[in-house]
Parts: C-alpha cells; sequence; structure tokens
C-alpha cells in the first residue's frame, strides 16, 4: 500500500461564496478556459462574452443539479480569494462538484489541501465522494494522486470515487 498523503499546514480556509464574489468567480471562470479560447478563433471581445454567457449558464446550471451545496472560496491564510470549491453533501456521501484555483496560485497545495480536508470529513462519516473529471487533465491526475478510482466515464469525463481506505 502506498504511504498516506499527509495534510499540508494550513495554508488556506474557506468561507461561504456571496453575491460580492461574482467578479472573483467569473474571472476564475474565464481563467480555467483560457486555453482552450485562445485556439478558438474569437476576438477578445466575443471571449468575453462567451465566457460571461458560459460562466451565467454554469451558475444556474449548478444551483438547480445541487440546491443544496456548499459554495464556498479557498482563501490563503491572510484572506486572499485563490480558489472556489463547491461540495454536495448528501446523506450517504459527497460529491465534489467543482473546484478551481486561480493560474497564478495552481501547484502550490490549496486543491490538495481542500480535497484531503474533504477526504477526512469523509472518512469520519464513513462516506464515498465522488466527481467527475475531463480526461487526461492536470486535475485527473491529483485525483488519482489522492486516490481516487475510475467508476465510469463517456467521451469526454470520468466518473471517480475516492478510496476511503487511504486516509
Amino acid at each position: 500500500m502506498a504511504a498516506a498523503i499527509q495534510i499540508p499546514e494550513i495554508i488556506c480556509h474557506l468561507r461561504p461564496a456571496g453575491i460580492a464574489d461574482e467578479a472573483f468567480l467569473l474571472e476564475l471562470y474565464a481563467q480555467t478556459r483560457a486555453e482552450e479560447l485562445a485556439q478558438s478563433g474569437l476576438d477578445a471581445l466575443q471571449r468575453e462574452v462567451f465566457v460571461q454567457m458560459q460562466f451565467r449558464a454554469r451558475q444556474i446550471s449548478y444551483r438547480t443539479a445541487y440546491p443544496l451545496a456548499a459554495d464556498e472560496i479557498i482563501c490563503t491564510a491572510a484572506g486572499v480569494p485563490v480558489g472556489r470549491v463547491l461540495v454536495d453533501r448528501m446523506q450517504d456521501g459527497m460529491r465534489l462538484v467543482d473546484i478551481a484555483v486561480v493560474a497564478k496560485r495552481r501547484r502550490q497545495g490549496f486543491g490538495t489541501q481542500v480535497i484531503l480536508e474533504l477526504q477526512h470529513e469523509c472518512a469520519a462519516r464513513d462516506w464515498a465522494m465522488k466527481l467527475q473529471v475531463l480526461k487526461g487533465s492536470p486535475a485527473e491526475r491529483l485525483y488519482r494522486r489522492l486516490g481516487f478510482k475510475v467508476a465510469g466515464e463517456d467521451p469526454l469525463r470520468r466518473q471517480m470515487v475516492w478510496d476511503r481506505t487511504r486516509v
């Protein structure tokens, strides 16, 4: 069995997302789509309009599909917003709906810390944690490293489940 991954020292905390976070969340979403849109052939204004439209549609979709989900802002220890996590807690488990970190703060442990803390919550409740991820993305590699296993897939995404015995 592989060595357990240790929770890093506290580098971030979560706080509820609010109306005042809309501009931050829009910019975060734009960053997650930047590489893809750079290859789209759209000009800057078209990309901006497209991102705003897609962001609004995604927000509505999340609220409809996960009305009780906790939408939280990932903040540095100093309180600076660096990401977002959306988690749906159900009676028998947890779904990690969305997690994203701003480009300049990726690979610094923020996402890993949040996911490890969610895994510990699941372990304490004897829950599984489910998610879906784009095939071949850096996030998929992170989830595999943190003990998630493939439970199904479609042409674009993999459904993954966390193996509680990893923690």
